[in-house]
């Protein structure tokens, strides 16, 4: 779920377009593109799985999929569709970061005041150097994925479902005074608002498993993040 954690970009990128309805098809064919991608590794990892439950592997502790991936051949090595699929995954994971680059420097610009060329230290140059410096340190890698799992599912999915309800809220209310209700805002209302509880009630049992490790406190604070959740008022 979290390797679609670019909807923080979707802003930026409207912004950019030259019309909205080019960056919604954009930001649909991204979503498609990324799907088959993952889908295509996740069957060719599918083959191995059976055989790393099973510990037939030397390095079945290695958790990495795309190191199974490779390990699934034997002696004779990856076959050439593995080979493709690791390489179609990694040329997707490097092909967003300008992106992410562009969409922090014209952020800087636009909305922080900041100037072109400290915009483009700051959002192009530092990542790279802080990346550099910290490559592979244990510190660094449990901030990013602890970082990733606490601050980015709820401001990539929770977020900007709540937005949306605020949004159909305040469009209502100017659409009440000039006299022009949709027949169809209270329905995608209620959809919305059940999408939003379910998705951050699911984001809170993941946190909580991953702390925990239990099913039970798990599935509590499900149940918990739902009804409270459930509670709030756009």
């Amino acid at each position: 779920m979290f390797n679609f954690a670019f909807i923080v970009t979707s802003p930026s990128s409207v912004c950019l377009a030259k019309k909205e309805t080019i960056a919604y098809k954009a930001l649909g064919m991204a979503c498609v593109a990324m799907g088959t991608m993952y889908a295509m590794v996740g069957l060719t990892g599918a083959s191995v799985s059976n055989a790393v439950r099973n510990g037939m592997y030397e390095g079945e502790s290695d958790s990495n999929l795309l190191s199974l991936i490779m390990m699934s051949g034997g002696e004779d090595g990856a076959s050439m569709l593995d080979l493709c699929i690791i390489a179609l995954f990694g040329f997707s994971t490097v092909a967003s970061i300008p992106v992410y680059c562009l969409l922090a420097k014209e952020t800087l610009i636009t909305d922080a005041g900041v100037a072109p060329l400290p915009a483009f230290l700051l959002s192009n140059v530092l990542p790279w150097v802080i990346v550099a410096l910290t490559y592979n340190a244990a510190f660094f890698d449990a901030f990013v994925n602890w970082s990733g799992l606490l601050i980015l599912g709820y401001t990539n999915f929770s977020m900007p479902l709540l937005l949306d309800l605020k949004l159909k809220t305040v469009r209502a209310a100017r659409a009440m005074g000039k006299k022009m209700v949709s027949s169809d805002d209270g329905s995608t209302t209620k959809t919305t608002k059940g999408i939003m509880i379910l998705v951050t009630a699911s984001i809170t049992s993941v946190i909580v498993i991953s702390i925990a490790d239990s099913l039970n406190l798990a599935a509590a604070a499900f149940l918990f993040t739902a009804f409270m959740v459930a509670r709030v008022k756009v």
